[in-house]
């Protein structure tokens, strides 16, 4: 079994004190290995976020059974890219060998329409945010489910991506079939761990866009190893809320 280390953080979020107790692995690894360390992180900062700007008599519409938002793009931070490739390698066959294939169909799926070519083009002209954001509604619309949503529920939920767990709506659910900023509303969130690790660690093989579309995760894992540096994990998480306090 890993050693780890523990680490308590005290900080101030939206104005609330916030106390963390928080374990990290003892020896050097990628950050790979403290994202249980950043879900738990995340959670909070979701959690907290949900208590300060959820008005009172609003509910989060978000459930299992409702997987809408399961058809958006999810992005992830290239060390995330590793962990769904492990994690897929770890589902027993023939469970295994059919999620690959969700995985090869979507993105096949999406060439036909060049959706990944044309984002790349968008980003490396420097095209405007609300247009890279109708592009990704593009993505929406081709139907493209995530290869992890069973029955319109997430089948990896307990260790789902950062950016899902920063995707909460106060809408009805039955708008976020249609997710323009017209038809669904969104908790803002000041602190995205998702957006900040994204910025704070990633190697040269992320160029112009700052994340892993999840849906090309195994293929872009083939074309890339991990190359990133090994560090012990309360280095990493150092690092991390070294930035937190001065981004």
């Amino acid at each position: 079994m890993r050693k780890t280390t523990p680490a308590n953080i005290k900080l101030t979020l939206y104005g609330k004190p916030i106390e963390l107790e928080l374990s990290a692995p003892a020896e050097k690894v990628t950050p790979v290995a403290i994202l249980p360390a950043l879900h738990r992180i995340n959670n909070t900062f979701v959690e907290t976020a949900v208590e300060v700007f959820v008005a009172d008599g609003a509910t989060i519409s978000c459930q299992a059974g409702c997987g809408a938002c399961c058809r958006q793009v999810v992005p992830l931070a290239e060390f995330e890219a590793y962990q769904i490739a492990g994690l897929v390698e770890q589902i027993p066959e023939p469970k295994r060998s059919a999620i690959k294939q969700r995985f090869a169909d979507g993105c096949a799926k999406l060439d036909e329409i060049d959706w990944l070519g044309q984002l790349e083009r968008m980003l490396a002209e420097g095209t405007t945010h609300e247009a890279v954001q109708t592009h990704a509604l593009r993505y929406f619309h081709s139907g493209v489910a995530c290869p992890f949503l069973e029955a319109e529920s997430c089948s990896i939920h307990p260790v789902r991506p950062l950016a899902c767990r920063e995707y909460l709506v106060t809408s009805p659910a039955e708008h976020c079939r249609n997710p323009t900023p017209e038809h669904v509303k969104h908790i803002e969130l000041k602190f995205q761990v998702s957006k900040i690790v994204r910025k704070l660690w990633r190697t040269n093989h992320i160029k112009d866009l700052d994340s892993v579309p999840m849906i090309y995760a195994l293929k872009w894992v083939k074309r890339h190893p991990n190359q990133f540096p090994k560090k012990r994990g309360q280095d990493w998480l150092r690092e991390f809320f070294n930035y937190l306090a001065n981004p």
